[in-house]
């Protein structure tokens, strides 16, 4: 059974979509067969796996794929006509040297999906908690329409505390959360421990209602226990002191904030969910990885839809350059960024 990891964090701007896209390339890189779900409106994962023209011939209808080829194309028939619709999956421009990596296209029409999605209707009630579980079906029609066995399914998801993020992590096993060295960071993480024991108390509610009409259904009650997996810290700067790097001055001061929210206000709060244990023992309060910034690499990666460890095999965007090569040490960062992310695959590998 695969498992199903979610990289969420209420705060914008913290690279979560370059992020699991790495990441994902990294487990694949090890061999493992990866799925990833674009649950963004905004769709910027599907856009940097699959490029910008590519992604947008999927949004058109047609007679043979009336609602594209999208994530919609399950939801919405699921959703008006109660039936499950069709699962499209897409291999990466760029892809991993070994394993296997897909890609469920998102849509903007995600956006309208997360208006129909109702807490109080749908979940409390008990009456539509398969309404809030569609990443799992889409995981489960995907891997019978490939005829292949995920090993893990990643899910990129906006920033907020919408009813996507709440579908998201009902599904998850576990969920990682990236930060950056700013004021914010610290706060929402704080947020997160706030409002995920909320989110598990409501899907409670309803698993007890639902349950005691269909207490042979075992997919419902393995649901809604998303365990928090560690932070990532993206995106801060370092020096080189004595041979050794070391974050500057502001951004290991940010390091040291989210730290302490961590341990004192998201980890507690985390601890009072009843239903399961949300805080696994293997988690510390330090980061599970650190991704440095990388400047102009990053949107370079994005455009040429080549992720971090395969961007030094391919010239420079010229418009982002203005040169031919890239520089060594722009070379070096880029390698040591991917040995980073095959080192944060294998924490997952090893603990999840």
């Amino acid at each position: 059974m695969a498992t199903t990891i979610s990289v969420f964090n209420n705060k914008g701007g913290v690279g979560k979509t370059s992020i699991i896209w790495n990441l994902a390339v990294s487990l694949a890189d090890k061999d493992h067969n990866v799925l990833l779900i674009d649950f963004d409106p905004q769709c910027n994962l599907s856009i940097a796996c699959l490029g910008d023209q590519e992604f947008s011939e999927l949004l058109e209808s047609s007679d043979e794929h009336p609602f594209g080829e999208t994530v919609k194309a399950f939801a919405l028939p699921y959703i008006q006509q109660n039936r499950m619709g069709d699962v499209f999956t897409f291999s990466p421009k760029t892809e991993p040297q070994t394993g296997t990596l897909h890609l469920v296209p998102g849509d903007f029409w995600l956006n309208t999906f997360s208006d129909i999605l109702n807490v109080g209707t749908d979940v409390i009630s008990g009456s539509g908690l398969y309404r809030f579980i569609l990443p799992e079906l889409i995981a489960q029609q995907a891997a019978q329409n490939n005829d292949i066995e995920y090993d893990y399914v990643l899910i990129d998801l906006p920033p907020s505390f919408n009813t996507l993020v709440r579908s998201a992590l009902y599904c998850s096993d576990y969920f990682l959360v990236p930060c950056t060295p700013d004021l914010f960071s610290a706060y929402c993480v704080g947020l997160i421990g706030e409002m995920l024991p909320s989110f598990i108390r409501d899907w409670e509610q309803g698993k007890e209602r639902y349950l005691e009409g269909n207490p042979r259904d075992n997919t419902i009650s393995q649901k809604g226990m998303p365990k928090f997996g560690g932070w990532v810290f993206n995106g801060f700067d370092t020096r080189r002191r004595d041979g050794i790097k070391r974050e500057v001055g502001a951004d290991a001061e940010h390091h040291r904030s989210i730290n302490r929210s961590i341990e004192h206000e998201m980890i507690p709060q985390l601890r009072r969910i009843n239903a399961y244990d949300a805080v696994p023992g293997f988690v510390e309060i330090e980061p599970v990885a650190g991704i440095e910034d990388l400047n102009v690499m990053a949107p370079d990666s994005i455009i040429q839809n080549v992720p971090i460890r395969y961007l030094s095999e391919y010239r420079p965007t010229n418009a982002l350059r203005g040169r031919g090569q890239w520089a060594q040490n722009q070379i070096d960062l880029m390698n040591e960024m991917a040995d980073e992310y095959d080192n944060l695959a294998q924490y997952i590998i090893d603990n999840f």
